[in-house]
């Protein structure tokens, strides 16, 4: 009697283990289709422009930003080649150019083209931003592949943290930190393309930094609309 029970205890167990078994071995050949994500940090470093301004607007000094953060994928796909991209990140930006923002005791800082160039030594806006990316992405890679073209085209939300106007002149220097003309944060459009680490990338920003400025010389209007032109590094 107890040697059957012991036979039935057997048998089952045998029948209970096998299909666990056998869902655990993963055969080679299906490792291509596994489920995977391409979870990534980033360093982008670029070249920066400003659209809907005056002729009279020019660049001078440093001008480039540098911007970094963390990026979580979101696979749409069973090979994970289209997938869902957010993430967080800090930024940073020099607009070097000839705007000289000064302080007003009756209203509020006016904004003035200098089109002397012996007027400035160095002049700047400088921003700093906490960025919120949203991307869809497209890859060529597998599970084994780490090297592989991308595209990823989406938005992102830039949130400004901290901003100030620079300017040193041959009799005066100013520099100003309550700029209430300047936005509280603006929306970007975003494409990268590259082949492994390294990718080319446009940010064009969908709206002005600024509200409602004009030259304080000839009342023309200044928007600043920031177009971003750079290198992008995907680091796994």
């Amino acid at each position: 009697m107890v040697k059957s029970r012991f036979k039935l205890v057997c048998l089952l167990g045998l029948l209970w283990g096998a299909p666990f078994c056998a869902a655990q071995v993963v055969e080679p050949n299906e490792r291509a289709h596994e489920f995977y994500r391409e979870d990534q940090f980033y360093l982008a470093l670029s070249y920066d422009l400003l659209a809907e301004v005056p002729e009279a607007v020019a660049t001078r000094g440093i001008i480039g930003g540098i911007q970094f953060g963390f990026i979580r994928d979101w696979p749409l796909t069973s090979k994970g080649n289209w997938a869902l991209g957010t993430g967080v990140g800090l930024g940073y930006d020099r607009y070097g150019q000839n705007i000289i923002v000064q302080s007003s005791q009756e209203a509020e800082p006016t904004w003035t083209i200098e089109q002397s160039p012996s007027a400035i030594e160095a002049n700047s806006l400088q921003l700093t931003t906490l960025e919120f990316p949203l991307e869809i992405r497209w890859r060529t890679s597998t599970p084994e592949i780490y090297k592989f073209w991308r595209l990823y085209t989406g938005i992102k939300w830039s949130q400004g943290l901290f901003a100030q106007t620079v300017f040193k002149g041959p009799d005066r220097s100013e520099t100003l930190k309550n700029l209430p003309q300047l936005r509280k944060g603006i929306w970007y459009a975003t494409a990268s393309f590259g082949y492994g680490t390294f990718n080319v990338q446009v940010q064009w920003g969908l709206t002005p930094l600024l509200l409602d400025v004009q030259d304080d010389a000839t009342g023309q209007p200044i928007g600043l609309r920031p177009i971003k032109l750079g290198i992008m590094f995907y680091i796994l």
